[in-house]
Parts: structure tokens; C-alpha cells; sequence
């Protein structure tokens, strides 16, 4: 899934995984502790590159290629061995610019390969 993907590492995707937190309080189901003033701990913050193509969008969804200067949303195309590795992120950067995770289409096959679709919404976007 190389093709779309920028040449410059800098440029590329990278995927951040969500953070986990822990308390030593008594916490619910969602592990938020009970007690506001009770201390929490998060875990350390995992970044991921894979290989995938990304497009960038605009409000209503359409492809944009020219023109745009920090688009709406992104498309991410991967292939199922690159997906596995970022399954379940939190939000994605490239560029300098912060995308959070909106959807994946259902999965579709290519021969023997499964292939995911990614859409994200950019920070600013509410």
C-alpha cells in the first residue's frame, strides 16, 4: 500500500494507540476512579508507521487534490498484514496535522488480501 503514501518519513502517517490509566482508588467500569482528587497513572504512548495510501478530503467527503490546505478528513487504504498493527487507534499525524479515528468500511478482499478503509476527521473539524 505504498502507492499514495508520502516519500518523505516525516510526512508519513504515524498512529497513535489509546493511552490506558490506572488508579489505585476504587474505579468504575470505564476505570474513571471515584474520587476526582485520586491520582492516575497513564501508560506510556505508543506510536505506530505503516504502510497505507491516504487521501484527503474535504467537508462533504469528496477528493481533493488541489487547492485544499488542511483538508476535512483523510482516507486510509491498507492492506490486512498493516492494518492488524494500527487496529484500534486513537487518532493518526501527518504532516503536523491530528486526525481522529471516525470509521472502517466493511473489509473487502482482493484475492487472498484483505483490504481496510479508514476514514478519519481532522482536529479542527469538531
Amino acid at each position: 500500500m505504498e502507492f499514495g503514501l508520502p516519500n518523505v518519513a516525516a510526512d508519513q502517517p504515524t498512529f497513535f494507540m489509546p493511552r490506558t490509566a490506572t488508579s489505585v482508588s476504587p474505579v468504575d467500569d470505564d476505570g474513571v476512579p471515584f474520587d476526582p482528587d485520586a491520582a492516575v497513572t497513564l501508560s506510556t504512548e505508543v506510536k505506530k508507521k505503516v504502510a497505507c495510501a491516504v487521501e484527503y478530503m474535504d467537508s462533504d467527503g469528496k477528493i481533493e487534490t488541489f487547492g485544499i490546505i488542511v483538508p476535512s478528513k483523510i482516507k486510509l487504504t491498507f492492506l490486512d498484514e498493516d492494518y492488524v498493527k494500527i487496529a484500534g487507534f486513537h487518532f493518526v499525524v501527518i504532516k503536523g496535522q491530528k486526525y481522529f479515528y471516525m470509521r472502517t468500511e466493511p473489509v473487502i478482499a482482493l484475492g487472498t488480501v484483505d483490504i481496510y478503509t479508514v476514514y478519519c476527521r481532522a482536529e479542527d473539524d469538531g
